[in-house]
């Protein structure tokens, strides 16, 4: 049996006939959408750095909230795409220049004017089961950038040293910010108290934010009536369908994931799953696991209602 992370490793390496970004000098001007990315190979040293563009306005390139149902499969990639990597190794507990700039980036409101130098011309495309698509990629030498403008709740979540990390996610999720904004930020160290802020690896901050969203909506979720009836709840997007089942029963969580006519024409499943109180370990199915169980909580405590889900 083939496990989630090999399939999709030989399901993206079929993925480069797509064209990414081509440069022919190793200095770069245009703006970061705002977006970072933080890699996780070798932590607690971290490869970390601005994804820009060529676009003067490019908030676009990395709002996936804006991209359902308004944008092909194809616009996507190519947003993606034409996204060239800085990178600078950097340690989690670094405070410097650098890291600030990254903050600044993350916490900005819109798109930022950038100027970067490279040691060698940016080359590349990564498609990877770790993380979003992106192109050429090179280490920086200098990095510019303009000051953020910050939205005025992130800004005081980042000033707040002794608030908790997971109650700024919390609070701001509840001010209606984007889930990616809340990301970004706990990815660069923003939030928390002032000793324990660190950089986050940018798949673990994405699964990190799920999890903390769905731990508090199941927690509200657990002291509700269960509803009285089965109900299915249906969605499709992107080549992807979705199929919810609400269960009259307190809250339980399974989630189940097919790949459908891949690599042959052949059908991959994968399946988790746990019990009222939660679970300990990290699931095998990823952060997909963690993003779907936060959003039926959600739904449910909206709603002031308990249920299985499925």
């Amino acid at each position: 049996m083939i496990g989630k992370k090999a399939f999709l490793q030989r399901l993206t390496a079929q993925h480069y006939n797509f064209k990414s970004l081509n440069l022919d000098k190793p200095t770069f001007e245009g703006s970061s959408p705002p977006s970072v990315f933080i890699g996780r190979e070798n932590y607690p040293k971290v490869a970390a750095g601005p994804m820009m563009t060529s676009e003067a306005e490019s908030f676009i390139y990395d709002a996936p909230e804006q991209w359902l149902g308004n944008f092909s499969k194809q616009n996507i990639i190519g947003f993606r795409l034409n996204m060239v990597r800085g990178m600078k190794t950097v340690g989690i507990r670094d405070t410097g220049a650098f890291v600030q700039q990254l903050q600044d980036i993350a916490l900005s409101k819109n798109s930022l004017f950038t100027h970067a130098e490279f040691q060698n011309i940016p080359r590349g495309i990564t498609f990877s089961e770790d993380h979003q698509p992106f192109g050429p990629s090179a280490q920086l030498t200098s990095f510019e950038t303009e000051q953020g403008r910050w939205q005025k709740d992130m800004q005081k979540a980042f000033y707040d040293t002794d608030l908790l990390s997971q109650d700024a996610v919390v609070e701001l999720a509840q001010g209606d910010l984007p889930f990616t904004t809340i990301q970004k930020a706990l990815s660069v160290g923003a939030f928390g108290k002032e000793k324990n802020r660190k950089l986050v690896p940018t798949r673990w901050s994405i699964t990190a934010t799920d999890d903390i969203l769905g731990k508090n909506a199941m927690a509200d979720v657990r002291q509700n009536e269960p509803i009285k009836e089965f109900r299915v709840y249906e969605s499709a997007g992107l080549y992807n369908y979705y199929s919810v089942l609400l269960t009259p029963s307190a809250w339980q969580y399974e989630a189940i994931e097919a790949f459908n006519n891949v690599m042959g024409n052949k059908t991959f499943t994968f399946s988790d799953c746990e019990g009222s109180f939660g679970r300990k370990q990290y699931s095998d199915m990823g952060g997909c696991y963690y993003a779907q169980r936060s959003e039926v909580a959600e739904h449910l405590r909206q709603n002031e209602e308990q249920a299985g889900a499925f």
